[in-house]
């Protein structure tokens, strides 16, 4: 089985953390396997990782905001930001099934704005090896300059540079004109090479990935080196 997947069980999808309580007006936590899958290691770097983008996020959604959350997982950040009162619509997608189906089981139903939880059978070595659709072919489930916010946590770190090129492109094309795009990176490639690694984790050089954004249309806004160890780009359509 896939590394990232491993500790999945087949019933995750329809329980809780078995640590911890179900609360009134409380979107609970998922279980250790479907966080696992989403990048957290332990509980507590799934929570505090999760407050940490929805916060940096936050800071960049305008009033009556549509945001994208490429690679959403099992709602990392989606848990918290379901109940911001700036967002309208939220809308996220993954590869993995289970998490997509935790999140319309037990964040959906909670949710302030209009909710859109989505699976797509997108081939990844090491998170669908059997998914039939090519991530290098695939149209982000949004219109056309319809987002305010696109945001993708650890997502690039896990593309092949086909697939990597194809997602900005089409960031450029559903990122709406006031919209902005926040992806982060690892940006430590193999020596004498600006792109390198496999979907375990993969490097791609700071300045390919800007001139990569640039050939989308976008251009760079800020740069922060170190958040949660990756490097984020925040970015706009070019004037």
């Amino acid at each position: 089985m896939s590394t990232a997947l491993q500790k999945l069980l087949p019933t995750d999808s329809e329980e809780t953390n078995a640590y911890y309580s179900r609360w009134k007006y409380v979107i609970p936590l998922p279980p250790d396997g479907l966080m696992w899958s989403t990048g957290g290691a332990t509980r507590e770097l799934f929570v505090v990782l999760g407050d940490a983008w929805a916060q940096f996020v936050t800071h960049f959604t305008p009033p009556d905001a549509t945001l994208l959350d490429i690679g959403c997982g099992c709602g990392r950040t989606a848990r918290i930001l379901v109940n911001n009162r700036w967002v309208t619509r939220y809308v996220g997608f993954d590869v993995v099934p289970e998490s997509i189906k935790w999140c319309n089981n037990f964040i959906k139903p909670t949710e302030h704005c209009a909710v859109e939880f989505h699976w797509f059978d997108l081939h990844s070595n090491e998170y669908n090896p059997r998914g039939a659709i090519k991530a290098s072919e695939f149209q982000f489930p949004v219109d056309t300059k319809t987002v305010d916010v696109v945001f993708a946590s650890s997502l690039f770190t896990h593309l092949l540079e086909p697939d990597c090129i194809h997602y900005i492109n089409e960031v450029g094309r559903v990122l709406s004109s006031r919209g902005v795009a926040i992806l982060s990176i690892h940006n430590v490639p193999a020596p004498g090479t600006r792109f390198s690694g496999t979907e375990l984790r993969i490097d791609i050089d700071s300045e390919y990935f800007k001139e990569l954004a640039s050939q989308a249309g976008l251009e760079e806004v800020e740069r922060v080196d170190d958040f949660g160890g990756q490097q984020v780009f925040i970015l706009r359509l070019k004037s």
